[in-house]
């Protein structure tokens, strides 16, 4: 497997692991969560690691797809772990990780089932 198709299976996993993570949770449950939270916030940062294990040569082939705002997204939450705004957190798994899923999905082959 190469290293590009590795890490976007690394960033369809975190997404489906941190999605998982907030199951049956509403915005105010989610921010009384501590646990919750910071395993969102790991798999947020697994994204943008993972994103920028990407080649340049595939980011380039694949503007459609937010390679920027992934990397962004980890370099606030690492650097900025003592102030994480955590409704910007949610508001990334309710609406940019759906988002991003789709996108990527095209470029993962499918499973054997």
């Amino acid at each position: 497997m190469s290293v590009d198709l590795a890490s976007l299976v690394d960033i369809r996993e975190a997404i489906r692991r941190a999605t998982g993570f907030v199951e049956g949770l509403d915005h105010a449950r989610f921010l009384e969560d501590e646990r919750t939270r910071w395993a969102v916030f790991s798999q947020i940062v697994i994204i943008g690691e993972a994103a920028n294990r990407v080649s340049r040569s595939f980011q380039e082939r694949t503007p459609e797809l937010p390679w920027r705002e992934m990397i962004s997204m980890r370099h606030r939450l690492v650097h900025g772990y003592d102030e994480v705004n955590w409704d910007r957190v949610w508001a990334t798994l309710e609406s940019d990780l759906p988002m991003l899923a789709t996108a990527i999905a095209p470029f993962i082959p499918s499973e054997p089932e």
